[in-house]
């Protein structure tokens, strides 16, 4: 998942490692030596910063936050007096919205600074300042965004070209950028009547505190569930080594957290069917307050939608993205799901039948369903049967130091660059580590990568990239170069075993790192364009077509290492089973996200407010209908749908309809 786009004033700040094959610990000699930015966020925060030299201070204290976020607003208010105080017949590119590109370009160190660790810090106090800062940005931005008087400014900028007071722009993306500039401040509401504008400003405040307490929930979430270990019958000891040990009645326990690593070992190899049900209830009946959220999110889309006179958020959202609108949206996932539904039921026949064998051996009853809580579980299971696929097996040879060491030596060679990681003392957490990437031709610097792996209380809890820095060009044709993080939850080492990755996980490091591969690589002007700013369904494409490398043979020949045997690559049978698995139940897996995708689509087209009485059953249909598998009864599954207030409303689509173009990308350059 890409989180975030461009941290800019144009867009709102809140929006989803060793030693390596020829990356040393020491730069070599003959790469140039950088500096990407030399100014600290100083332990006072003073009050004349050079936004353009920051650099990032991740020992930055809850006040330092709170500060820095009212310096940068006094930054940008300084620069709107600017373009204010700029006489009409002097109204240029260069003195207003290059003004603002530039500003834009240099403040990103300083609003990731104040947003970024929310997600991340390892202190709730720093975590809530950045919240709350965040928040405050966020508001002032909205507000200012529908200073008429700017876009007057602008506007006069943009007659005065077109008449020939100034040159014509020659650069593609500063023609881009004045127009883009333009369409945002006409969209945000300025041609609307005096009384609408005001509707538009509190429904955007409202929207924004909805989804800051929805994203808030999901961070601050500590839920656990303390099981037996005769409960935990199945679930792999090393697993439960890395768990908190504690006593339930009077027998030995484990508390459980809820993050991926967590949930997969209790849904595929716990024996009892009531622990992984309790599991996966206790997981789906958090968050109901979310739903709330979403609910007052989605009916403030619609109002704000219907003041620019669009009938629906999707409508409104949609015009913009290479499906256009909700008419291809909704015939695009209606028609995978006829295609996939037949395989999805003689996927899930399948697994009926090898439940009602197991049971019967077991003299359970069998009820003759496939419980959500059954499908993880029996699926692992006929996978090892089929294919002789034991995914406890193959996780031993993806230790994940050296699945990272050969990933980035892959990169290196498709890409051409060169990737070293430096130790760094300024990271938000001891895990984190530091990853600087130059062309491998030239040596030429291009940018930093973050790698954050593994789960900890109060950390985003999906897989992201976050995209800290996007590169761009300074006036004096040097360039500032990306930064990027991925944010993951892999399973953590413990004392006696390192973290292994299933394959499933494997692809996913692929994917994540792609993300942050595209936004290093690419270079633009304006930090406006830079990488991941793009069209929202076609960012998945290049990622996914990264994943594609995870099942070619000879490269996952290079990826394993055996954890106690490092020589030891797993064996060419293995690996030929391994790939025919790459479409086991495809059709199951792709109906769950035809499902995100109408879900997705159905809360965001509704044409009244509540038109969708109850979101929870709206899920509970919609599943049942599209992936004939029923939902946790009584659960909140549209409490913790990040996605959904994370940038990609209406937009949820995108994750299939890009994987055309990945496909088209990789077999027309790779194969």
């Amino acid at each position: 998942m890409n989180k975030d786009v461009i941290p800019s004033v144009k867009n709102s700040l809140i929006s989803e490692r060793f030693q390596y094959s020829n990356i040393e610990k020491i730069l070599n000699e003959d790469i140039q030596e950088v500096e990407v930015e030399t100014t600290a966020v100083s332990d006072e925060v003073e009050e004349d910063i050079d936004f353009s030299n920051l650099k990032f201070n991740w020992s930055i204290t809850a006040e330092q936050v709170y500060a820095l976020k009212d310096r940068v607003i006094e930054y940008i208010k300084t620069i709107d007096n600017q373009v204010l105080a700029t006489p009409d017949e002097e109204c240029s590119f260069d003195t207003t919205v290059g003004l603002y590109g530039k500003m834009d370009n240099e403040i990103q160190v300083a609003l990731r600074n104040i947003d970024f660790l929310q997600d991340v810090s390892p202190i709730k106090e720093i975590r809530d300042a950045s919240t709350e800062s965040s928040q405050e940005f966020d508001e002032f931005n909205l507000e200012r965004w529908k200073n008429k008087k700017i876009f007057e400014k602008i506007e006069k900028a943009r007659e005065n070209h077109a008449n020939g007071l100034f040159l014509p722009l020659k650069h593609e993306e500063d023609k881009k950028l004045l127009e883009d500039y333009y369409e945002a401040y006409r969209k945000s509401g300025l041609d609307l009547p005096e009384e609408d504008i005001k509707k538009l400003k509190e429904y955007q405040k409202k929207l924004n505190d909805a989804t800051t307490e929805y994203n808030r929930a999901l961070v601050e979430d500590t839920t656990t569930h303390i099981f037996t270990k005769s409960e935990l019958e199945g679930v792999s000891e090393d697993f439960l080594e890395g768990c908190e040990k504690t006593v339930k009645d009077g027998e030995e326990a484990y508390v459980i957290l809820m993050d991926y690593p967590s949930r997969d070992a209790i849904y595929e190899y716990a024996i009892k069917e009531e622990t992984r049900k309790t599991m996966m209830e206790v997981y789906t009946k958090r968050f109901a307050s979310n739903v709330d959220q979403l609910k007052e999110a989605t009916n403030l889309r619609l109002k704000i939608a219907n003041l620019f006179g669009y009938p629906t958020h999707s409508s409104y959202v949609l015009k913009d993205k290479m499906a256009q609108n909700q008419t291809n949206v909704l015939e695009f996932l209606e028609d995978l799901k006829v295609k996939l539904q037949p395989l999805a039921k003689k996927e899930i026949q399948t697994l009926l039948d090898l439940k009602k064998n197991i049971t019967t051996e077991l003299n359970q009853p069998y009820d003759g369903v496939l419980n959500k809580w059954d499908y993880s579980y029996y699926s692992r299971i006929l996978l090892e049967k089929e294919y002789s696929i034991n995914q406890e097996e193959i996780q031993e040879y993806f230790p994940i130091d050296e699945v990272t060491k050969e990933m980035f030596a892959l990169y290196e060679e498709i890409l051409s660059i060169k990737c070293i990681e430096v130790e760094d003392k300024n990271v938000w957490h001891p895990d984190v580590r530091h990853i600087d990437v130059y062309d491998k031709e030239t040596n030429n610097y291009i940018g930093v990568i973050y790698l954050d792996l593994y789960p900890r209380d109060g950390k985003y809890n999906h897989y992201a990239s976050f995209s800290l820095v996007c590169g761009y060009e300074k006036e004096d044709g040097s360039r500032v170069h990306s930064i990027g993080a991925m944010v993951c939850n892999f399973t953590k080492p413990t004392p006696s075993k390192p973290s292994l990755l299933i394959h499933d996980e494997v692809v996913t490091y692929f994917h994540e790192l792609g993300h942050l591969i595209h936004q290093l690589l690419s270079e633009t002007k304006w930090a406006e364009y830079n990488g991941l700013n793009v069209e929202q369904d076609f960012v998945e494409a290049p990622s996914q077509m990264l994943e594609n490398w995870c099942w070619e043979p000879e490269i996952l020949k290079r990826l394993s290492h055996h954890y106690k045997d490092v020589s030891k690559r797993l064996p060419d049978d293995l690996i030929e089973r391994l790939i025919k698995t790459k479409t086991y139940h495809s059709g199951i897996s792709n109906l769950y996200q035809i499902l995100y995708g109408f879900i997705d689509m159905s809360i965001h087209s509704i044409k009244t407010i509540n038109e969708i009485d109850d979101y929870n059953k709206l899920w509970d249909d919609l599943q049942r209908e599209i992936v004939t598998i029923e939902n946790v009864k009584d659960s909140y599954p549209l409490g913790n749908f990040n996605h959904l207030v994370g940038g990609y409303d209406a937009g949820y689509y995108g994750y299939l309809w890009s994987q055309s173009y990945s496909a088209d990308m990789y077999f027309s350059e790779f194969k």
